[in-house]
């Protein structure tokens, strides 16, 4: 009989395994039960029946640092740009689902306006379209228009990029 483990971790890790599960073909679930198994044949080697409690470790992350300072910050912002250019989506669903989850990051954790924060909304809200969307061959997304009731603006973002280095 197999037992059951629930497990509590940041929502980042969470995500973070994810991506890592998505690319090696497992589901998250699978994944995580290769690595604790993984994990815990290393610590015993050869011993069948361990009778010690095994420690995993903590993750921490340190949120203290601006997102908007980070290299995440810099590929979403190059992201945006690049759509701006040519707003056909020619990424994979998991980087799309990455970019996503960078941009709720610059909503719920940078030191922008709120003006500026709802213009990413306008893009998450795109993001989840594009996501929810069945395939289809030049897919857009309209964030990137500068014409549209849903177009970024791009111009607040570069001020506020401006200030932050001031």
């Amino acid at each position: 009989m197999e037992a059951k483990i629930n497990l509590r971790i940041d929502d980042e890790i969470k995500f973070r395994l994810e991506e890592l599960a998505i690319e090696n073909g497992q589901t998250l679930s699978e994944y995580s039960r290769d690595l604790l198994t993984d994990h815990v044949n290393e610590f015993y080697s050869d011993e069948e029946y361990p009778e010690e409690v095994v420690h995993l470790g903590t993750v921490t992350i340190d949120i203290s640092e601006k997102f908007e300072k980070t290299f995440d910050f810099t590929y979403l912002v190059a992201w945006l740009f690049s759509k701006y250019m040519c707003p056909t989506e020619i990424d994979d669903r998991a980087t799309v689902r990455t970019l996503k989850y960078y941009v709720e990051k610059v909503i719920d954790r940078s030191s922008f306006s709120l003006e500026l924060k709802l213009e990413f909304v306008k893009v998450l809200n795109e993001i989840n379209r594009f996501l929810v969307e069945p395939y289809c061959e030049d897919k857009k997304f309209q964030f990137a228009s500068l014409d549209g009731s849903v177009s970024f603006d791009y111009n607040r973002l570069l001020d506020e990029i401006k200030s932050i280095n001031k």
